[in-house]
Order: structure tokens, then sequence, then C-alpha cells
């Protein structure tokens, strides 16, 4: 009787690991289809299978298990439903709910690294989680900015026809500060949420890189046998 929670205990010990892996195929393996029949019908299915891992992902706390559901149900409904309606609320909705769900997954998360007292693999997980989760987010902000206001950036000619990777693209190399310069904001709203990744992004690399080597450090000097002779 006691194999059954065990497994459970795995597997709940895993849900980082699950979503990390889904985040990965979802940002690896999708732009590599592009070119294949229903490639808008595999994105929406890896990026809807990121919504339901990340809420196993933070089901460890029973309140941030409510509010990721509050938030990830009407997400996903909008986010099917915005290719088969006309207008841009729907588009709108999707993109506001799909921000708000991913900032309180990254709160989250951030929150676990910070009260860990040591450094274990799923704190190492949940770092790499948040950062790439932090892509995800801007992007559709990146989307939401473009649809209120058409034109908000620029493109060169024969590139990339699908919008979401255009987005996911610039998001990440403006998280990651390498500005190739192939799209470039054209608004104000642009060019403010562009700096703001990009700083955050920076900021969180510092902090967390800190955290980790304190906890290191901290974790290191307790497992040190104490001198007798001091």
């Amino acid at each position: 009787m006691k194999f059954v929670p065990k497994i459970f205990k795995h597997t709940l010990e895993g849900r980082f690991l699950y979503l990390l892996v889904t985040i990965l195929i979802f940002l690896g393996v999708g732009p590599l289809l592009a070119d294949l029949t229903g490639f808008r019908l595999l994105l929406d299915i890896f990026f809807s299978a990121i919504l339901l891992t990340a809420i196993y992902a933070v089901s460890q706390n029973k309140r941030h298990t409510v509010i990721a559901f509050a938030l990830a149900i009407p997400t996903l409904l909008t986010f099917w439903l915005r290719d088969f309606t006309s207008g841009a609320a729907m588009k709108i909705a999707s993109e506001v709910l799909s921000g708000l769900f991913f900032g309180l997954t990254i709160t989250v998360l951030v929150k676990f690294i910070l009260k860990s007292p040591k450094i274990t693999r799923h704190v190492i997980y949940a770092a790499l989680i948040a950062y790439l989760l932090m892509g995800i987010m801007w992007a559709s902000i990146y989307e939401l900015i473009d649809t209120i206001e058409p034109g908000s950036f620029s493109l060169v000619q024969g590139w990339i026809d699908n919008p979401r990777l255009i987005y996911l693209y610039f998001s990440y190399v403006t998280l990651t500060t390498l500005g190739y310069g192939d799209v470039t904001p054209l608004t104000a709203p642009a060019y403010s949420i562009s700096i703001l990744e990009a700083i955050i992004g920076q900021i969180y690399i510092t902090v967390l890189i800190a955290r980790l080597v304190g906890m290191h450090i901290t974790h290191s000097g307790k497992d040190q046998p104490s001198d007798p002779n001091r």
C-alpha cells in the first residue's frame, strides 16, 4: 500500500520537469513544423499543454491552484475560440488572460526559489522555467499591443508568416538582449514594453545567480564538519 503514495510523491516532485519539457518542445519543435499542414493547430496544442502543466506546477499550494484554474480555463477558451471569431475582442481577451496566467506562474516559481533553503534540481528547474515563461508572457503582451494598435512592429520582408512565432522570436531576442534588428518596435507602447522586458530579464539573471550562489555557499558551510580546535 505504500507503493501508491510513493509513486504520487515522485509524480508531484516531477511537476517542474514536466513543465520544462513541455516549454522546450513548444519552443524547439513548434517552429520546425511551420511548413506542415495544420501547424497552427499543433502550435495551439503545444500552448495548451503549457497551460495545463503550469497548473500542475503550482498545485502544491491550494490557493495558487484555485487562482491558476480560474485564469487557465477562460484563457484556454478564448485562445481556442479566437481563431473562429471575427473581431479583435476575443484575441485581446486571450492575450490579457495569458499574460495574467503566466505572470502568476512566474511569481509562484520565483517565491519557491527564494524560499528554498538549498539548491536542488527542483530549484534549478523552477529557475529555468520562470525565465522561459517570461519570454512567452511578453510575447502575449506584444501580440496584445499589435492587436490594439496594428503596425506596432516592423518586419523584414519574406519573414515568418505566422504572427505568434514572430512575437515569440522578438520576445526572446529582447529578453536575452541579442537585438538582431529584423523585428523592431515602432510605437511608444512597443518601445516601452521592449525596454522593460530587457531590463527585467537582466535583473532576473543577476538576482537569480546571486541567490543560487548564496544558497550554495550557505549549504556548503553547513555540510562541512566543525573544527574542534576553533
